[in-house]
């Protein structure tokens, strides 16, 4: 009997030690984004979406938005975007930027905007400016597999800053008043590289 132990043991061993050792790592499961609104009651679908927060002066800046593009349009891509300081205890953002802040951090843009692209060529860019209203919520979510999301709603009044041709669907419009958006989307955190 203790010969049959001394054979089994090490089969037992051998066969277990197979799925311990070579089990290939799975590829993770894509995250199922989202990034919608209505801009002057029509809807906004993006199908590009983008996330990242680096870090500057002391602040993390979070750049995110959603893109429209179709194949019929090509090069046409219309765009939502949003530029924050993101702080880890605020969930709820107005849309303007300190210009003390900006300046620290070496530039000045505003924090959201609806672009119009050709390529890589703006033919017009809409923005909100300090006195309108809006907002940008934002959660921050760390998944199980290390991989961060963020998610939120946002509402916005953009007027027309620059506008190079008038051939694609919004460019007739001076003002869009961008309501219902919502978002979910994967993000690429710089501030520990």
């Amino acid at each position: 009997m203790k010969n049959i132990y001394q054979i089994l043991f090490p089969v037992l061993l051998f066969y277990s030690g197979c799925s311990l050792f070579d089990a290939e790592s799975k590829p993770l499961e894509p995250i199922q984004t989202y990034f919608y609104a209505e801009i002057n009651g029509e809807r906004f679908d993006a199908n590009g979406g983008n996330a990242a927060i680096t870090s500057a002066n002391g602040y993390s800046m979070l750049d995110f938005g959603g893109s429209y593009y179709a194949e019929e349009l090509f090069p046409y891509r219309e765009s939502v975007a949003f530029s924050i300081i993101y702080t880890e205890t605020t969930t709820t953002y107005p849309l303007q930027l300190d210009s003390a802040l900006t300046k620290n951090l070496g530039f000045n843009i505003p924090s959201a905007a609806y672009y119009e692209n050709d390529g890589d060529v703006v033919i017009s860019h809409f923005r909100k400016p300090h006195e309108s209203d809006g907002f940008v919520t934002v959660e921050l979510e760390e998944l199980e597999d290390g991989r961060k999301t963020i998610s939120g709603t946002f509402e916005m009044t953009v007027y027309l800053n620059k506008r190079i041709e008038t051939a694609f669907p919004q460019q007739e419009q001076d003002t869009l008043i961008i309501t219902n958006g919502q978002y979910l989307l994967e993000l690429r955190d710089f501030r520990d590289e």
